[in-house]
């Protein structure tokens, strides 16, 4: 299984690498695909307005797979391109904003308050992620992170985000009970990495502990002459 997995993986990255590399010989920039993914976010929210369920959902995984996109295109370009590091931070929060707005919009009394609540909590979550990540470069800090975390990254991460960003536009009637479970979640896991990361940071900014100091006796001169007559 292990074997299959590799094998897999290897094909995954040589796919991407080759398609970075044909969009970078059509000339197609990771700012111009960043810009097309937020595009994407901003209109589900007069399609969720005007009920456009399925053409919603469609806009999100189209913006998933710009952003996806972008970010290959920007690796084999050496991430050179400072705009789209300048909108890679901003994507995520206009696609969440984007969304919960057409929801809210299209059924104030029963969606404006899960989607308030995932949006605070995504925001304050992400926060936390970026902050943890800059003082662990800051202080050199190698951050090794286990099957557990890996697979909560993934559950609260883009991907999981992605998949209850397409149920809610197809789906929003289901929206009030699946954005209070995940904004739940998300706080559970808040909680859990300000423990852990505290408790982490706290262990390596400790000053090492200082030697005791040992008192040396000086050598005691023995005299060997002997005395005159």
């Amino acid at each position: 299984m292990s074997f299959f997995t590799f094998r897999l993986r290897h094909v995954c990255c040589y796919l991407a690498t080759w398609l970075a590399h044909q969009l970078v010989a059509l000339r197609i920039s990771p700012a111009g695909l960043a810009l097309v993914a937020i595009a994407l976010a901003l209109v589900t929210i007069p399609l969720l307005y005007t009920h456009q369920l399925l053409a919603a959902a469609l806009c999100v995984m189209s913006y998933r797979l710009m952003s996806v996109l972008s970010g290959w295109v920007s690796k084999a370009l050496g991430h050179s391109d400072a705009r789209q590091r300048y909108l890679r931070p901003f994507m995520e929060v206009i696609l969440i904003l984007s969304v919960m707005a057409g929801l809210s919009l299209s059924s104030p009394e029963r969606l404006l308050w899960p989607a308030l609540a995932l949006v605070v909590v995504v925001l304050v979550f992400d926060l936390e992620r970026r902050l943890v990540v800059l003082l662990q470069k800051a202080q050199g800090i190698v951050a090794r992170e286990g099957h557990l975390e890996r697979v909560i990254d993934v559950i609260t991460g883009s991907a999981g985000r992605t998949l209850l960003l397409i149920a809610a536009c197809y789906r929003p009637q289901s929206f009030f009970w699946s954005g209070f479970a995940f904004a739940g979640l998300c706080c559970l896991v808040l909680v859990w990495r300000l423990v852990s990361n505290y408790q982490r940071l706290k262990i390596s900014t400790e000053p090492p502990a200082s030697p005791m100091p040992v008192n040396r006796e000086a050598p005691v001169e023995v005299s060997t002459s002997q005395p005159q007559a």
